[in-house]
């Protein structure tokens, strides 16, 4: 091992326990319930995109808002599930390691963890290039059926746009501060 992983190691061997230790468990207990949330949030979202896919086989009418929304569904439903399920999340074993082994394995994570919010600004930009030519599509056809469901693609559109950026914004600053700071301890 080098100087800085003894180092390290000493001062991860006689850390103390913080001394408001209540304030840690609120904030784990705070963390969880939130993960819990986002976990429930996206269940709830992919059963609503299922029901939509297949309200035509139990008899529901296939509207011009239907044909508007399922290519939406088709992509996204895979493609975000796809993401969750090759999240990764350190593990208390990875900690153990040395310091060089941990912030490799670190940056894998972090590494991929960027990629995935730049994969969701891409899609969700070309969500927004689909609802706006179903949009300009709807209105130079001018059946009035279309152009209201078109008009609501494209608002919603407009709105995960936004709420991309925002979270991908917000979510990305933490990541590149950590993943330049493991950076630095390879």
């Amino acid at each position: 091992m080098t100087e800085f992983d003894d180092l390290m190691q000493s001062a991860w061997q006689t850390a103390r326990p913080p001394a408001d230790s209540v304030a840690l468990v609120a904030s784990v207990h705070r963390t969880r319930w939130h993960q819990r949330l986002r976990r429930c949030l996206e269940i709830v979202l992919t059963l609503v995109g299922i029901a939509l896919l297949t309200r035509p086989l139990f008899g529901g009418a296939t509207t011009p808002a239907y044909w508007l929304v399922m290519p939406f569904f088709v992509a996204y439903l895979p493609t975000v599930w796809w993401l969750l399920l090759r999240q990764t999340q350190p593990s208390p074993a990875d900690a153990a390691q040395n310091v060089s082994s941990y912030a490799h394995t670190r940056l894998t994570q972090l590494r991929a963890g960027l990629r995935d919010l730049r994969i969701a600004r891409v899609a969700a930009f070309v969500l927004l290039a689909y609802a706006s030519v179903a949009a300009i599509s709807a209105f130079v056809a001018g059946d009035p059926a279309w152009q209201a469901p078109a008009r609501n693609l494209l608002a919603c559109a407009g709105f995960c746009v936004l709420g991309t950026l925002w979270l991908s914004r917000w979510q990305g600053r933490g990541r590149l501060r950590e993943y330049r700071a493991m950076r630095r301890l390879t």
